[in-house]
């Protein structure tokens, strides 16, 4: 069976989570019954299960095992290259805020925030948020701290060639200040450092202002796209 695991989906205690532990895996139709089985025979009952973002390999699968498409996710990358004047993260100079690493203790107000720019049922709780960080053999989070708490994160992880932004956000109130790009330019040179050659990162098709910031700095669009996908108990 390919390696999966069963979490509870942030805030919604009666949602099945479906983790798979390399996003490139493409499960059989047997895999993906046998985790259906397993969530309805969970100790707190399910009304339904959801994905992570798959690519099409795997959601054709779980299409045919009676999964539909609940979110599509536009994919992009970007090759690094060493950059001296790549954005790092710094103290604030010039209007660029300020940045520092993440502690443990901020993951409460994170999740609050998290949630807060993403909104239910696409926000994330302290557990996920855990889960996120350490989905990669190497990881950092940092964070921007303004005068009434934190405003923006980003969580970055790298194994072997690939580095990851696998979670940024900032505060709606805290919007248009340049902490996304300040969080993405310090996340590319960690990975860089760190010996990654090709960065990625997936964010809603219809998310317009997220992929202009990509694309301005750099990243490419790829043609395929990324899929969740959810499955209601009868």
């Amino acid at each position: 069976m390919v390696h999966g695991r069963l979490d509870t989906w942030p805030y919604e205690p009666d949602v099945a989570h479906l983790v798979l532990v390399d996003h490139h895996m493409v499960p059989t139709r047997t895999d993906v019954e046998a985790w259906i089985a397993e969530a309805r025979q969970a100790t707190e009952p399910k009304r339904a299960m959801r994905t992570g973002a798959m690519f099409p390999e795997a959601a054709v699968v779980f299409a045919d095992a009676g999964f539909t498409t609940i979110d599509t996710l536009a994919l992009l990358d970007i090759r690094l290259l060493t950059r001296s004047d790549r954005g790092r993260p710094t103290t604030r100079r010039n209007g660029r805020p300020t940045t520092r690493r993440m502690r443990s203790s901020d993951l409460p107000a994170i999740a609050e925030l998290d949630r807060t720019a993403f909104g239910d049922p696409w926000g994330n709780d302290v557990r996920s948020l855990g889960d996120i960080t350490t989905a990669t053999p190497r990881h950092q989070a940092r964070v921007v701290e303004g005068p009434d708490g934190l405003e923006a994160f980003a969580i970055s992880g790298q194994s072997g060639r690939y580095g990851y932004l696998q979670r940024l956000a900032v505060h709606p109130d805290a919007r248009r200040h340049g902490h996304a790009r300040h969080l993405v330019g310090g996340a590319l040179h960690w990975m860089e450092r760190r010996g990654a050659s090709t960065a990625l990162v997936n964010t809603g098709v219809d998310n317009d202002a997220a992929l202009d910031l990509y694309r301005s700095l750099g990243f490419t669009r790829r043609a395929e796209t990324l899929q969740i996908l959810e499955h209601i108990f009868a």
